[in-house]
């Protein structure tokens, strides 16, 4: 079981490292301000605007990093540290969000996948492990499967959003190019933090991998009569 050990630990590791750089991204350039002293709001609706699609609000929500896009009401979400504040940083959130309502009106198919099957995910996610390991504690193997079978099912769709976020990302510096919203070296800025946005989400489905190849493994060990390991917290 030591490979395992390493595998979970490496993508601890991963997981901090990526977590670390975002942060230091996003305190850098949240604190320079954008030499077009525009907002995230401000930056939301020229990008709308320019795309003909001034049918969406953008609008503020209380929490750090709970910016996101909603398709079901059409709605840009931005928070309060990206919606009223003229930084760089604000900028590319706001057009990174922007860059998944385009992707709503081109019928992005991952995009309509995610928001369809997002509650059945979401569900999956957050019963799988239990289920797996009451499975194992009341020696029920269907219990177990199912548990596995759903955990695995969710990562599937964790890494489905991988190519959905890194084309909001492109779709959004290319906005920033085309409208001229910022000078080079603010695109670089911006570039560089949408890119170590992108590397959380690696980061997350990397961890729930090895996670999944642990309960696979401690699964067999139970089937196989063995002692059980010991589980593991959750990797961030």
């Amino acid at each position: 079981m030591d490979l395992i050990w390493i595998i979970l630990g490496a993508g601890y590791v991963l997981s901090l490292v990526v977590q670390n750089r975002l942060r230091a991204s996003h305190q850098k350039w949240g604190s320079i301000r954008s030499s077009a002293n525009m907002t995230g709001a401000a930056t939301a609706e020229a990008i709308l605007d320019a795309n003909g699609m001034r049918q969406v609000a953008v609008r503020a929500v209380q929490g750090k990093l709970s910016d996101h896009y909603d398709p079901r009401d059409k709605s840009i979400q931005l928070s309060e540290p990206v919606y009223g504040v003229p930084s760089v940083a604000a900028m590319a959130v706001a057009a990174h969000e922007t860059g998944h309502a385009i992707q709503d009106k081109a019928g992005y198919w991952p995009l309509a996948l995610r928001t369809s099957a997002a509650p059945l995910v979401n569900a999956a996610a957050r019963f799988g492990i239990p289920a797996a390991i009451f499975g194992l504690l009341l020696g029920v193997p269907v219990l177990i499967q199912l548990g596995v079978i759903g955990y695995v099912g969710a990562l599937a769709f964790q890494f489905l959003t991988l190519p959905l976020e890194f084309d909001a990302s492109k779709r959004a510096l290319a906005q920033l190019d085309q409208l001229q919203l910022m000078n080079d070296d603010e695109k670089q800025g911006a570039r560089s933090m949408l890119r170590a946005a992108a590397m959380t989400y690696v980061a997350g489905a990397a961890s729930s991998a090895a996670y999944v190849v642990y309960l696979l493994l401690i699964a067999g060990r139970w089937l196989f009569g063995k002692s059980l390991p010991v589980l593991p917290p959750r990797l961030p």
